[in-house]
């Protein structure tokens, strides 16, 4: 029974492992007949990179002047605001409202891994 196990694995990854170089080397074929097309390709992103980049800079320094975070049609600025808070009273504030609280909890794999260190046990571990 093993040595069919075995045998089912091997013959399985050869074939894997046939498959991919097929598979590899059709992708060297192709990508050889379609150079013209993947230099186009990446002159074309490369473009797209640059023009990106332009109208990016255009939309914040209209940002800058207007504050309009909508300075040209379909141009968004998204300028994110964090909170500005004390610590301290912000934990008060959720302790009293009982939101945005972590419940003490067990990590039990730290736990475990302490219980395995020790060599007298506590009585409830087994």
């Amino acid at each position: 029974m093993s040595k069919e196990l075995i045998r089912a694995v091997v013959e399985a990854r050869s074939e894997t492992s046939r498959l991919k170089a097929h598979r590899d080397e059709s992708l060297r074929e192709w990508e050889d007949a379609h150079s013209g097309l993947m230099e186009d390709l990446k002159e074309a992103g490369e473009t797209l990179t640059k023009a990106e980049e332009a109208l990016r800079e255009a939309a914040l320094e209209e940002y800058e002047v207007t504050k309009n975070k909508k300075p040209f049609p379909g141009v968004k600025i998204q300028a994110p605001e964090k909170p500005m808070y004390e610590a301290g009273k912000a934990f008060e504030w959720a302790v009293e409202h009982k939101q945005a609280i972590i419940p003490a909890s067990l990590n039990v794999g730290e736990f475990e891994a302490i219980v395995d260190a020790m060599k007298v046990k506590p009585d409830f571990v087994t």
